[in-house]
């Protein structure tokens, strides 16, 4: 029969890094690789308890199909911007998408989602957003921008916002691209 430390000893590791008094913890998922994580505390005892419950909801995650790092929003958004720069310079997409749908992904979706993981946005989430982005430029962050800045012809132009619902079909044309990044 196994002890509770040998079993733990099995599924991850504590250390110390030098000069640090804070626990971290490594462990590998299998087909994932190893996962090392800090343990924000001093006292092993706590250490332990933590480490036993990031182990299980990594193990959990995998076994659900799920990554057992989590990824934040902002950065597979961020993923995504970088191969909408790619497709543009290939020829794949158009060169205003190349412009228009990476400010619009930093502005609305980075904005409301940050850095919450990427697998634990829920319908639910979506339908507050789309609120939220609906009042957005009227009782929302853009309420306090007094003007939009861009680039056209190599000129720095600067345009009024305006302030007034999105319109449903842009509406739908966001919510096609935040399918996408999501």
């Amino acid at each position: 029969m196994s002890t509770a430390a040998s079993s733990q000893a099995e599924r991850f590791q504590l250390f110390r890094r030098t000069g640090s008094t804070r626990w971290q913890m490594r462990f590998s998922v299998r087909g994932q690789g190893q996962i090392k994580r800090s343990l924000d505390t001093d006292d092993r005892a706590e250490a332990e308890r933590r480490a036993d419950a990031i182990w299980y909801q990594a193990t959990y995650r995998a076994k659900q199909g799920l990554t057992a790092r989590l990824h934040s929003f902002e950065a597979v958004a961020e993923e995504f911007i970088a191969q909408i720069h790619r497709e543009v310079e290939r020829g794949e997409r158009r060169a205003d998408q190349g412009k228009s749908e990476p400010s619009m992904i930093r502005r609305f979706f980075i904005g409301y989602f940050g850095s919450k993981p990427v697998d634990a946005i829920t319908d639910t989430d979506l339908e507050r957003y789309a609120e939220w982005r609906r009042t957005y430029w009227t009782e929302g962050p853009g309420k306090l921008i007094e003007h939009i800045e861009y680039e056209r012809d190599g000129h720095r132009l600067r345009r009024p916002v305006r302030r007034s619902a999105p319109s449903i079909s842009r509406q739908r044309g966001e919510t096609v691209v935040l399918s996408v990044v999501r």
